[in-house]
C-alpha cells in the first residue's frame, strides 16, 4: 500500500490540476464558486503533500524530520523545488481571487485560467519533460507544458459535457439536452486541434528521450506507455462514436420529436470515456517514474 501512495498521490495532482484548468477553459456549463473553491484547496493541499514526500524521498528522511532551511533549499535550490513553490504561489492567489465573490468570469475568469494554466504546466517539472540542457531541453520542456495543457483541456471538456448530460430530469431538460447538442458540436474543431497536440508533442517527447520500437515493448516504460495508448484509442474511437453517430441522433431526437433514448446513450459514453481518462492519469502518474531506455 505504500508503494502505491506516490502514484495516487500524482493521480490526484494531475486530475485535480487538469479539472481545474480545462473547467475554466471550458465555461459553459459554469461552475458556481463552490466546486472550484474545493478544487482549488484540494489541488494545494496535494502540492504540499507533495513537496514533503519528494524531499524526504531525495535526502532519505522521515517528513517529520524536514526542517525549514531543508524546505527552503528544496524551494528555491532546485528546478522542481521552484516549480512546486510557484505551483503552489500560483493556487494560493488562484484561492484568493474565489473567495470574494460567487461569480467566476469576465478578468477574473481570465486571471484565474491563467493561474491554473501556470499550476498544471508546473508539473512538467514532475516527469521526464524537465531531463536536458541547452535548446533541447526547453523544447522538451515546452512539449511537456503544451502536452499537459492539452490533456487538461480534453478532461475539461468531458468533465463539462458530463454537467450537461447528467442534469436531473424536469420541464428544462429538453433546452438542457440542446445545450448539450450545441456544446458536443462545437468541440469537433477544438477536439481536432487537441487530439493533434497530445499527438505531436507525445511523439516527439518520447522520440528525444531515446524511445524505439525495442523500448516500446522491451521495457516497463514502454509497456506502460503502449497501454496508455490503447486506452486513449479507446477514447478516440468513442469521440468518434459521438461525433458521428450519438451527437447527431441527439439533435433529430430535440428537432423531430423528444426521444430519451439518444441522451442516455451520449451520458453512457461520456461516463466510459471520462473513466478511461481517468486510467490514462493513472499510467501517466506511474509513467513518470519509470526510465524510457531500461
Amino acid at each position: 500500500m505504500d508503494e502505491l501512495s506516490p502514484y495516487g498521490l500524482r493521480l490526484a495532482l494531475y486530475l485535480l490540476s487538469m479539472l481545474l484548468f480545462g473547467r475554466l477553459l471550458f465555461v459553459r456549463p459554469a461552475l458556481p464558486r463552490g466546486i472550484f473553491l474545493p478544487l482549488t484547496a484540494g489541488a494545494l493541499a496535494l502540492v504540499g503533500v507533495d513537496a514533503l514526500a519528494r524531499v524526504s524521498s531525495l535526502l532519505g528522511l522521515p517528513a517529520a524530520d524536514i526542517d525549514r532551511d531543508t524546505a527552503i533549499w528544496f524551494a528555491t535550490g532546485t528546478p522542481v523545488g521552484v516549480a512546486t513553490t510557484l505551483r503552489a504561489l500560483a493556487l494560493l492567489l488562484a484561492f484568493v481571487l474565489l473567495l470574494p465573490t460567487a461569480t467566476v468570469r469576465g478578468a477574473r475568469r481570465l486571471a484565474l485560467l491563467v493561474l491554473a494554466a501556470a499550476a498544471l504546466g508546473s508539473l512538467a517539472w514532475n516527469g521526464h519533460a524537465v531531463a536536458g540542457d541547452g535548446l533541447a531541453g526547453d523544447l522538451r520542456l515546452g512539449a511537456g507544458i503544451v502536452h499537459l495543457l492539452a490533456a487538461g483541456a480534453w478532461v475539461g471538456a468531458i468533465a463539462a459535457f458530463l454537467q450537461l448530460a447528467l442534469r436531473r430530469q424536469g420541464p428544462g431538460l429538453r433546452h438542457r439536452t440542446h445545450q448539450l447538442w450545441k456544446a458536443t458540436h462545437r468541440f469537433a474543431l477544438p477536439g481536432t486541434a487537441i487530439v493533434a497536440l497530445l499527438a505531436m508533442t507525445g511523439t516527439y517527447s518520447y522520440v528525444d528521450l531515446g524511445g524505439s520500437l525495442h523500448t516500446l515493448t522491451g521495457t516497463a516504460h514502454g509497456r506502460w506507455l503502449l497501454f496508455k495508448l490503447g486506452l486513449v484509442a479507446a477514447m478516440l474511437l468513442l469521440a468518434a462514436l459521438h461525433r458521428w453517430r450519438l451527437v447527431p441522433a441527439l439533435a433529430v431526437a430535440i428537432h423531430a420529436g423528444w426521444q430519451p433514448r439518444p441522451l442516455r446513450s451520449l451520458r453512457r459514453g461520456l461516463a466510459c470515456e471520462a473513466t478511461l481518462a481517468l486510467l490514462v492519469l493513472a499510467c501517466v502518474a506511474v509513467l513518470g517514474t519509470l526510465d524510457p531506455r531500461a
